[in-house]
């Protein structure tokens, strides 16, 4: 799939699209006719994509520079990546942010409100396209299958052309709807006889291909090359340029999408919140009871918040052409302005002299004092090359509570909140992503978050830049597909959510990742940023020190220090009573982070049996204190050996200290 040599939708969608400019004969051509049209097309491709390249060398080389010498010839005083030349080839190339059966299945919910007007106006019935999308999908591939068998791998092209071919009969005999709703639903999506796509002059020009997918064959046969986006793709874009061209309509249709992004935002974030965390269309109350401001979505959870403003904006086609005032523009209107509201909210929120009340007339309170905040803009539309956009064109000023702001489709957050099923996880992912929004590239978040899921979302600080490709994601594609579809594969990909199962480490995650208690969540998302390697590094130790309370009763401990972030962790263990055991893990933590210096230092008192018994957090700036220079760790009655460079590493590896865990200072 994700081979340089495949061809991506937007270039298939072009072929197809300058096809629909002329009378189209379905007379099968000759073999020797069929292979120069594959290679020709291939060539005009190729030659395409190096066009879009030669614009972007040229933006960012002088003329006539030496090849050799192009390091040296970068202009300092522009920034050629956010130029609309350069954005053309992102923009073309970057693929779809959505899953095909995210298109099916979300146009119902998307047009819900809508549907009166669809039956009167176009005698569209939503639910109905949802069934026949499926359906024609599957009844394409079984056929595809099935020449596949008879012909032993070898297709004629007659063969192939009526595989992609579906008659009203097939469809009605394969859905659940009444077969005049399926003939309104055809011919909806059929390109007119009179069509001919002439709009289609330009490679970013209007492409009746995606709003068309029925190729009519005959009477009552169609031809329908694009089996999983067809039908889907269009169902989720067309409705509302229907919409649009009633004058009377249009302002509804707006509120309407705007309405379903912030109620689809709402609802997939309570899926992992609980419902009873999230508040829509909140307002800030000022002391003149005026409204100051307003969030779309609000989500509290111990003391963090999510703040999240809802677009429905698009890119316009002039964009797509790489008109730079234009990207601009469609940029601010649909990102800038939700992130500069959220901000905005930022302040109110922190305000003692505002209140908050969702529009129904309930209170909205803060059970503690916020110490994380996450801005995020949800748009509804497939926006192309977003990820690439935000990192150019998105002016944000984030603190020390305010996290760098992140911005996604819908797509992407269904995604996430699928396969990020707890409060701790997702945030963590959240934090993640903000942390490195200034290094992490890739085509759509769905590739980032895949690379999240293989292996924790962490760069190391040597690494300026990293770009992840696409095919990063096809472990999620797979687990998507399987869960929506019901295709085989796995429902989870390999890496964080599985290969740390059954060890300690993970069963202290799951009693801790849906407490919203301050202490759980911010440790939660300390133990959530590290590494495989650190995880079970912490699992060996966890082990270690409960068969030894096992064996004599005593207290054991392990401590561990971060350099990046300083922070650092304690871990006790023993049959202790409560006050005494308190006791002793804050003295210890406190010693330890006067020790190292750190900004941060968690304790954690686990019963013998492993569960977790109380915790505690050291969070303060450090500073010399006269008095702690004479006291060490050491006092505590907690002896510690050296460990030399060269010894082995106390983790367990088999690898020195010095190849290891020298950075982490495990003790």
């Amino acid at each position: 799939m994700f081979s340089n040599s495949s061809l991506i939708r937007t270039e298939i969608m072009t072929l197809i699209g300058l096809m629909m400019r002329c009378r189209i004969d379905f007379t099968t051509p000759s073999q020797e006719t069929v292979t120069y049209y594959i290679q020709r097309s291939y060539e005009l491709l190729k030659e395409l994509h190096n066009i879009m390249k030669e614009v972007i060398f040229q933006e960012i080389f002088p003329r006539g520079e030496n090849v050799k010498d192009r390091e040296n010839t970068m202009l300092p005083e522009s920034n050629p990546f956010a130029m609309g030349k350069f954005l053309r080839e992102p923009i073309y190339y970057g693929g779809e942010s959505a899953y095909s059966f995210q298109y099916r299945d979300l146009a119902p919910k998307k047009y819900a409100a809508d549907t009166s007007w669809l039956l009167r106006n176009r005698n569209v019935d939503m639910k109905c396209i949802q069934d026949m999308s499926y359906c024609i999908s599957r009844l394409v591939n079984e056929k595809i299958m099935k020449i596949r068998s008879d012909r032993a791998g070898y297709i004629e092209g007659e063969s192939i052309l009526s595989a992609f071919t579906v008659s009203y009969d097939e469809i009605v005999n394969c859905v659940r709807c009444a077969s005049a709703s399926v003939r309104n639903i055809v011919e909806a999506f059929t390109l007119p006889e009179d069509g001919r796509n002439a709009e289609f002059n330009s490679l970013h020009d209007f492409n009746a291909a995606y709003a068309y997918p029925f190729i009519r064959k005959s009477s009552d046969e169609f031809v329908v090359l694009q089996q999983h986006y067809g039908l889907a793709g269009a169902a989720y874009e067309t409705p509302f340029y229907w919409m649009c061209a009633d004058k009377e309509y249009k302002a509804i249709a707006d509120r309407n999408r705007g309405e379903f992004t912030e109620s689809f935002a709402a609802e997939r974030l309570g899926r992992v919140f609980g419902s009873s965390r999230v508040y829509r269309n909140v307002e800030f109350i000022g002391s003149k009871h005026n409204i100051l401001g307003e969030i779309d979505v609000l989500v509290i959870f111990g003391n963090c918040a999510i703040i999240l403003q809802a677009k429905s904006k698009k890119l316009t086609i002039s964009s797509r052409k790489g008109h730079d005032g234009q990207l601009k523009k469609d940029f601010k209107a649909a990102i800038q302005d939700a992130i500069d509201q959220a901000f905005k909210c930022v302040e109110l929120l922190e305000s003692s002299t505002v209140n908050l009340r969702c529009a129904n007339g309930d209170r909205v309170s803060l059970p503690y004092q916020l110490r994380t905040i996450f801005p995020v803009a949800v748009i509804s539309e497939h926006y192309p090359a977003l990820a690439f956009q935000t990192w150019q064109f998105l002016k944000f000023q984030k603190t020390d509570k305010v996290i760098a702001p992140l911005v996604l489709d819908i797509f992407a957050l269904d995604a996430i909140t699928e396969m990020l099923g707890s409060p701790i996880r997702l945030l963590s992912y959240f934090n993640l992503r903000a942390h490195f929004s200034d290094k992490l590239v890739g085509n759509h978040e769905l590739t980032l978050l895949s690379y999240h899921l293989k292996g924790n979302l962490w760069i190391e600080n040597d690494i300026g830049l990293a770009c992840i490709g696409d095919d990063m994601s096809s472990d999620l594609d797979i687990a998507m597909a399987a869960r929506r579809d019901g295709l085989l594969g796995s429902t989870i990909p390999e890496g964080i959510l599985t290969r740390l199962n059954g060890t300690s480490f993970a069963r202290i995650m799951e009693e801790i990742e849906n407490d919203p208690r301050p202490f759980a969540v911010d440790i939660g998302l300390f133990l959530s940023t590290l590494e495989e390697k650190s995880a079970l590094t912490i699992s060996r130790h966890i082990d270690r020190i409960l068969g030894c309370v096992a064996a004599d009763g005593e207290l054991h401990d392990v401590t561990l220090y971060y350099r990046e972030p300083a922070t650092g962790l304690t871990i006790h263990s023993s049959w202790a009573g409560r006050s005494k055991a308190e006791v002793r893990l804050k003295r210890h933590c406190t010693m330890r982070k006067y020790t190292y210096k750190a900004d941060v230092w968690y304790g954690l008192a686990l019963n013998p049996d492993g569960s977790i018994y109380f915790g505690t957090e050291e969070r303060y700036p450090w500073k010399f204190e006269a008095g702690m220079e004479n006291v060490t760790p050491r006092q505590s009655n907690i002896s510690r050996k050296k460990i030399g460079r060269n010894d082995l590493c106390p983790c367990g590896s088999g690898k020195k200290y010095k190849k290891c865990c020298i950075d982490r200072k495990i003790q």
